[in-house]
């Protein structure tokens, strides 16, 4: 029975890494799970939205299936599932294990239901310090028994906190001494052309709090840009401590570790912040599955991930646990040894604006295939975005009105127009032409 740790961070694009091209930042920690093991290119979230997406994490479904499609208190509303991860472990007869960022709709004192049966530091922020010492103080509990533990970080989701001016939690990233040392801003940094119109009503609604960075200039972009990578390298380092302590245990070598992000960071692209839209920055993560010292060192370019749905199923698949059979998500477990799942040909992401415990009923979803992204919103002007990933990756230009693009608009409307039937999903069929 091979024991799981589960690395999560919150709002960490896909680029974020200095082994995936950042020169920008330093992150070796990450970079040795990476060169110990296989990273995706093009993993996707199914929602970018914390609670959304942790619900989807860990009971294999949708956001509109499970039914948390914005943050809100988990008092508010209960999770729908029928299961959840760390029960299926338990039920194995594993150990099972939480600390830090919860933020999943089930109380933590609803052990039976979710399964994780040790729990400490649980908690939005503050906790990312705390959690290589509880990953210690979890494995001395547990002996010689099997495990599954996650360890879920709050960083760097602080870059929030920095666009609005607010205080820092688990360390701060200094400053920086002159102008020169900022990074520049992305090649994508304004709006693309024939953007939805919905996406800046957006920030416009919530420029005072989520979205003050509808005015501002280029150094104070540059600025964000530069705090970023600074509060990465140090969740960088408090992961790199909760390696040493697998790495020094007797179990390293049983251990399959697997890293990933429950949202990107508009980061500057297309002069945003945080979450919530389509745009790749926002909705494409880090997916890494490791072996500790194998030396692997792959990268996948190719392979469609979606790891909201797909993280439950690959964690069965480590394990050598049954996958239960309604999930719909695919199990990456057998990449490890050179097998190629089935080829996933398009995955769907789901998004809903709002901000905390308040949606504003705008939803949004997008389509990705091999080469294309297809984008539609519930409301506003210019409601859909075709974009070419391959020949312009950074969403610059709306293929929709373009003649000679018109038919993999249609096969992309097609696309999501069997998901809605086929999922039951909430989003409004009648507006796709």
């Amino acid at each position: 029975m091979k024991n799981i740790l589960l690395i999560t961070t919150d709002q960490q694009s896909f680029d974020m890494l200095s082994c995936a091209g950042n020169q920008y930042l330093n992150t070796p920690t990450m970079d040795l799970l990476a060169y110990d093991g296989i990273r995706f290119e093009n993993a996707y979230v199914a929602q970018p939205l914390c609670i959304p997406q942790r619900c989807s994490w860990y009971t294999g479904l949708m956001p509109h299936e499970h039914g948390l499609t914005f943050n809100l208190r988990a008092e508010e509303k209960d999770i729908k599932a029928d299961f959840m991860l760390g029960a299926i472990f338990r039920d194995a007869g594993y150990k099972t294990g939480y600390s830090g960022k919860w933020h999943i709709n089930i109380s933590p004192d609803n052990k039976d239901f979710h399964g994780f049966e040790w729990l400490s530091n649980i908690r939005c922020n503050g906790a990312d310090q705390f959690i290589s010492d509880d990953f210690k103080r979890f494995l001395k509990e547990i002996g010689n028994e099997p495990f599954l533990f996650s360890a879920s970080y709050n960083n760097p989701h602080n870059i929030c906190e920095a666009a609005r001016g607010g205080p820092f939690h688990d360390g701060s990233p200094g400053m920086f001494e002159n102008i020169n040392q900022l990074p520049p801003l992305p090649d994508n940094f304004f709006p693309p052309q024939g953007e939805p119109s919905i996406i800046r009503e957006v920030q416009n609604i919530y420029k005072n709090k989520n979205y003050p960075t509808a005015n501002w200039d280029e150094i104070r972009w540059r600025i964000h840009r530069w705090f970023y990578c600074r509060i990465v390298e140090i969740l960088d380092r408090q992961i790199g401590k909760l390696m040493d302590i697998l790495l020094q245990s007797e179990k390293a070598d049983n251990t399959i570790v697997v890293f990933t992000s429950d949202h990107g960071e508009g980061n500057a692209h297309h002069k945003w912040n945080q979450k919530q839209t389509l745009y790749d920055e926002v909705t494409k993560v880090p997916f890494i599955i490791t072996k500790p010292g194998s030396k692997i060192n792959r990268v996948e370019k190719e392979q469609l991930v979606n790891t909201g749905i797909d993280l439950f199923p690959t964690l069965c698949g480590l394990a050598e646990i049954d996958v239960p059979p309604s999930l719909k998500g695919i199990n990456w477990a057998d990449i490890l040894e050179n097998k190629i799942p089935k080829k996933r040909d398009h995955l769907i992401i789901e998004t809903e604006f709002g901000t905390f415990g308040k949606p504003l009923g705008i939803l949004g979803r997008a389509v990705r295939t091999s080469q294309f992204k297809y984008m539609i919103y519930s409301k506003g002007q210019n409601k859909e975005f075709l974009a070419d990933m391959i020949n312009e990756p950074g969403e610059t230009q709306n293929l929709i009105n373009k003649p000679e693009y018109n038919k993999y608009l249609q096969s992309h409307r097609q696309l999501l127009k069997n998901y809605i039937i086929e999922s039951k999903d909430i989003f409004p069929i009648s507006i796709i032409e």
